[in-house]
């Protein structure tokens, strides 16, 4: 027969057992810390293919504004240009969006902070590793330094990127 203090051992070990079965059980991350932003770092060639696919949009759709609806009111051709500035600068912070511009999205790509943590709703590294793209020539040395950094093993961050403290990684 067991005594009184063996049977609460056993029922203590019992109920250890089963606290630390519980601590290692999946739980859900929070989206900023999620496992889907610890994807590895885009290659050159994923990221220009997005940076143009960007372009691509927003030059087709400032297009249609200024030849469609700014025949009709020229004020709304100008509003269009604006939209397409405002997307270039926020579109990796557009909350819509989930933190990854069209072209990013599309190529499942997203831009994150170097700890990992969405751009989605992070207005300041959002707007900040972009805007330096909108400085003439700058689009240019972007290019050529993420062009001479691509066989390194160093991180490939363009100066937007050094400067805002992000990266861009792939997502599943």
């Amino acid at each position: 027969m067991k005594s009184h203090k063996h049977i609460m051992s056993e029922s203590n070990t019992t109920t250890t057992k089963a606290a630390d079965t519980a601590d290692t059980t999946d739980t859900p991350a929070s989206p900023a810390t999620s496992s889907a932003n610890t994807g590895e770092q885009a290659s050159f060639n994923q990221r220009a293919r997005a940076y143009l696919i960007d372009i691509g949009i927003v030059m087709a759709f400032v297009l249609v504004c200024t030849f469609t609806l700014g025949q009709i009111l020229p004020i709304l051709g100008s509003l269009g240009s604006l939209v397409g500035l405002a997307y270039l600068v926020l579109r990796d912070c557009l909350p819509f969006l989930d933190g990854q511009s069209l072209g990013k999205r599309f190529l499942g790509l997203r831009a994150v902070t170097t700890e990992g943590a969405s751009l989605s709703g992070n207005w300041q590294p959002g707007a900040l590793r972009n805007a330096v793209l909108l400085i003439p020539i700058m689009p240019l040395v972007e290019l050529y330094i993420l062009f001479t950094k691509k066989d390194s093993s160093e991180a490939l961050l363009r100066l937007g990127d050094q400067w805002a403290n992000t990266k861009v990684i792939t997502v599943k």
